[in-house]
């Protein structure tokens, strides 16, 4: 299972949909497998997965 982050909180948890922590349902990305950390552009293997989620 991965793992995510909240833009809002910044915590880190397991949930693609929602922070538990203050219950957004909105602002959460994926953290970089390879690196611990959010998705970042400079990343090869994140900017493949950014291209993929947005369609282009």
């Amino acid at each position: 299972m991965g793992r995510f982050q909240c833009l809002d909180c910044a915590t880190e948890h397991h949930g693609a949909t929602w922070c538990p922590r203050c219950r957004t349902a909105r602002a959460q990305v994926e953290i970089c497998r390879s690196h611990g950390a959010r998705s970042v552009a400079r990343c090869g293997t994140c900017r493949i997965l950014i291209r993929s989620q947005s369609g282009l």
